[in-house]
């Protein structure tokens, strides 16, 4: 496999991680003392993507309870959550594209030769 599929295919496996701990933040948003992690996307070995996750540490908003005593609830702000997914969904798409064009560049190439 060439450079450059091997570049795609990494970055579409960090994208999907990337979506995945999003996705475990939103459905976890509602839950009493979550903490949401992040996904860092960096460069690996040979132009590869890599997806590292890193856990937010920051507190949750403190709840009053009627019995007097404070609950902290999730730190995972939804808005932002969904709105990161948006950029993430396009990078994929556009390294889908990329293996598109990369396939048919070789199919086209193999045409000429025989």
């Amino acid at each position: 496999m060439t450079l450059s599929i091997n570049t795609n295919i990494s970055a579409l496996n960090a994208l999907g991680k990337k979506q995945a701990i999003n996705a475990n933040n939103i459905a976890n948003s509602e839950s009493e003392g979550f903490k949401k992690s992040r996904a860092v996307l960096e460069a690996g070995e040979k132009g590869s993507v890599v997806a590292k996750t890193q856990l937010v540490n920051t507190p949750g908003t403190m709840i009053n309870q009627p019995d007097g005593s404070l609950k902290e609830s999730s730190n995972v702000d939804l808005a932002t959550e969904v709105t990161s997914m948006i950029p993430t969904k396009h990078a994929y798409q556009a390294n889908l594209k990329a293996l598109q064009a990369t396939a048919e560049m070789e199919k086209n190439t193999l045409d000429l030769i025989g």
